[in-house]
């Protein structure tokens, strides 16, 4: 008796351990979130995104909505340590796209604070690309 309460529970653990590692557990109550690279990723394969402060940024540098002029390079944040499409441990400054060292700055001079910065500029090759924060809600 005592080895199928052990055999339960061992299943039962590595059960939730395998919905806890994919974004499944707790489960999601129908509540909006803000999305993973697995969402962005699961959707577009080909995206270039880069994780900052537990937020994904996507390129948006080729919008025609973006104005060049709108965005200014401020204080340098960190660089890019990881280029991955590996989803399962995506972490901050890791990229699709950017190689490894590639900078990543504040943008408009804003100072970096206890908030994500909704924008940033990423140099590469000089040039200035503008990653926004894809935030729900």
């Amino acid at each position: 008796m005592k080895v199928i309460i052990y055999i339960a529970l061992c299943l039962l653990l590595g059960i939730m351990a395998t919905l806890a590692l994919t974004n499944t557990f707790p489960f999601n109550s129908g509540g909006i979130g803000n999305p993973t690279a697995r969402d962005i990723l699961k959707g577009n394969p080909d995206a270039d995104i880069l994780k900052l402060d537990g937020l994904i940024y996507s390129n948006v540098s080729d919008r025609e909505w973006l104005d060049d002029n709108q965005y200014t390079k401020g204080e340098e944040i960190g660089e890019i340590k990881k280029q991955t499409t590996a989803t399962w441990w995506y972490r901050n400054f890791f990229a699709t796209k950017l190689p490894k060292g590639t900078k990543i700055f504040m943008s408009n001079g804003k100072d970096y604070d206890e908030y994500p910065p909704s924008s940033v500029i990423v140099e590469i090759n000089d040039e200035e690309l503008v990653y926004q924060a894809m935030v729900e809600g």
